[in-house]
């Protein structure tokens, strides 16, 4: 293959705007270390922080006689137990996050296994027992808890966990 000299010329023109570039980048590096004065030390550029116009109204006096108020509704028993018992498969998803961090071969596996069967029959448990209408958002939260558990379980059944 012959060179021709158009190769040579463009080849030579590409070079010569890369080089341009690092010049061009070099001098305003020069010149913004001018402006801001970091080559020449500390200097005070006289800008000040904007006061606290948002808070300067309040009379932090006035807020001295204000008392706590109560609770907008009681929390109901079902409500209570549901809410244990989610606090209790939560505790099971740490041990089962802690389980799987600790790598120490299939017996850690096995058990790991154990608690996601055991979250499972927790969530299965829970849904069943969440009465309903009691709070959308409760069972939002418990459907998400079944969507985790299935996708754990798959994940684990199909190999991701393996070492």
């Amino acid at each position: 293959m012959k060179i021709q000299t158009d190769q040579l010329t463009a080849l030579r023109q590409t070079t010569e705007q890369s080089t341009g570039t690092r010049e061009s980048s070099d001098a305003f590096a020069a010149i913004l270390a001018k402006e801001t004065g970091s080559a020449g030390g500390t200097q005070s550029t006289g800008l000040a922080a904007p006061p606290l116009s948002s808070l300067a109204g309040i009379d932090l006096a006035s807020l001295q006689g204000v008392e706590e108020t109560d609770a907008v509704a009681d929390i109901t028993e079902q409500e209570r137990a549901v809410m244990n018992n989610m606090d209790t498969l939560l505790a099971k998803w740490e041990d089962y996050a802690d389980t799987l961090a600790a790598h120490s071969g299939g017996d850690s596996l096995k058990q790991a296994y154990g608690v996601l069967e055991n979250i499972e029959n927790g969530v299965r448990r829970l849904k069943e027992d969440l009465p309903d209408g009691l709070s959308p958002g409760l069972g939002s939260l418990v459907n998400e808890m079944e969507v985790m558990t299935v996708t754990e379980k798959f994940k684990f059944n199909r190999g991701d966990y393996l070492v």
